[in-house]
């Protein structure tokens, strides 16, 4: 459901995830109790080893989560944190500091150089030219790293490495990165000046997403401690889990701020970058974690350190409070992969319709996560020439989507058809599964062949 905000600008900061745990429940068996009733037969101490395996080596080098599973898989039911308070294992909930140092590793902070020049004097005294130099602060997520190499991927906001006012065609040509704790010495005239920078290349990205992907190559020393954020599925992310956003506030290095999910998925309307006053609507998730200038491009991690979003907005209205947002990390990871395989532009596969949503809903899941599931048609008659022309007609329920042999998606929220056609390449096949306006449940196979099917953002 789009419910576009206006007033946001945008300089934001990054997320990571803290441990988020259910309460115990009193009438609950304990692990080792469990594993009896479903038929173990032995004391506690030898149901501990069996977890860690036979000969007492095949679990060495099991963690306690490691354990966790292992119990739920005998029968356990309980949450993570019941499990390790039955043995005593001392836990602070908010305090998660091995995993949040883990994840500020995979974070970076990025610097960019820009010049304008200007004329000055008259007819006189003739003119003059005279350059003006001025950096800009953000944050970046490795995404890709081979030590071995030095060489790492990472993911921004497009906003933080461009600007429409200076010398070099919008993008920065003098971007650096540093991680945690590195020795920042950037200068926007002469980039790193003996710190511990990376000289970052400019891959790609799209304005319109506000995505732009870097790289840095053969930095074996400076990305000896750095890490590689761990994806999940922002599709999976339910209001009320705990975040963490780590980013480069104002400027001062990487620093840590937390909060909840408080909207999974919605749509916030910006002016772009580009100077040309345009309106954009980008898909976000809104978190009331600390967002603020220079954080642009940092990461959003969940309870499990895993990165949900990268933030890239927060409203700035003096009417409201903690309201950020960040762009979900499912559609960013096709954004990046569609980037690499286009040579630095996004290339998106077009139906050629538009949809509107015709029913919504809300349930709880056994997990206790809280769903909304839609059903969209096509709104309006195909036109000729478009990918769907008298493949799709107006009030067709769209119901799921194959591209090639894949997996097949079915569809529970009406985002998901524009995430995965930026997916689909020239030359694939997507087979939909739709239910017509007789009510018939079938499905229409359509060829992206031509390059009028494919709308290109740079």
């Amino acid at each position: 459901m789009k419910g576009a905000l206006k007033g946001i600008t945008a300089i934001v900061c990054a997320a990571l995830t803290a441990m988020s745990f259910a309460a115990c429940q009193q009438d609950a068996l304990t692990p080792y109790e469990t594993a009896v009733k479903n038929g173990f037969v032995g004391t506690e101490a030898e149901w501990l080893a069996s977890l860690r395996g036979a000969d007492g080596k095949d679990g060495a080098d099991m963690d306690v989560e490691a354990l966790y599973q292992a119990a739920k898989d005998n029968g356990y039911e309980g949450e993570f944190l019941d499990f390790l308070k039955e043995f005593n294992i001392q836990v602070n909930e908010d305090n998660d500091v091995a995993t949040i140092a883990k994840n500020a590793m995979s974070v970076v902070s990025i610097y960019c150089g820009f010049s304008q020049t200007t004329q000055t004097g008259g007819f006189w005294n003739g003119t003059k030219s005279e350059t003006t130099y001025y950096a800009a602060a953000g944050a970046g997520v490795i995404i890709d790293l081979n030590k071995q190499a030095g060489n790492a991927w990472i993911v921004t906001n497009y906003h933080v490495i461009y600007d429409a006012n200076s010398d070099s065609d919008g993008i920065s040509d003098c971007i650096y990165l540093y991680t945690y704790g590195a020795l920042n010495k950037f200068d926007a005239e002469k980039g790193d000046v003996n710190g511990d920078g990376m000289k970052a290349t400019y891959v790609g990205g799209a304005m319109d997403y506000d995505i732009a992907l870097l790289k840095v190559e053969g930095k074996v020393d400076e990305l000896a401690m750095a890490e590689e954020a761990k994806l999940a599925d922002s599709d999976e992310v339910s209001v009320g889990e705990k975040v963490f956003a780590i980013g480069n506030p104002d400027g001062a290095g990487i620093a840590v701020t937390s909060g909840v999910v408080s909207v999974e998925s919605e749509y916030i309307e910006m002016t772009s970058t580009d100077g040309a006053k345009r309106s954009v609507d980008y898909r976000v998730m809104r978190t009331d974690a600390a967002i603020n200038h220079g954080n642009s491009g940092g990461a959003l991690f969940n309870a499990a350190g895993e990165l949900i979003g990268i933030t890239n907005a927060k409203n700035v209205n003096n009417e409201v409070d903690n309201m950020g947002y960040a762009l979900p990390i499912t559609p960013v990871k096709y954004l990046c992969q569609n980037i690499v395989d286009n040579n630095g532009v996004v290339k998106r596969a077009m139906l050629g319709i538009k949809v509107t949503t015709v029913a919504s809903s809300a349930s709880i899941g056994s997990d206790g996560k809280i769903k909304i599931v839609e059903e969209f048609a096509v709104a309006d008659a195909v036109g000729v020439g478009e990918a769907a022309y008298r493949k799709l007609s107006a009030g067709d329920v769209l119901l799921g989507m194959q591209i090639n042999d894949g997996a097949q998606i079915t569809f529970k929220r009406q985002y998901q058809l524009s995430d995965m056609l930026l997916t689909v390449r020239k030359g694939d096949r997507v087979t939909l599964k739709i239910r017509n306006q007789d009510g018939v449940e079938t499905s229409v196979v359509i060829d992206f062949d031509k390059d009028e099917y494919f709308t290109t953002y740079a």
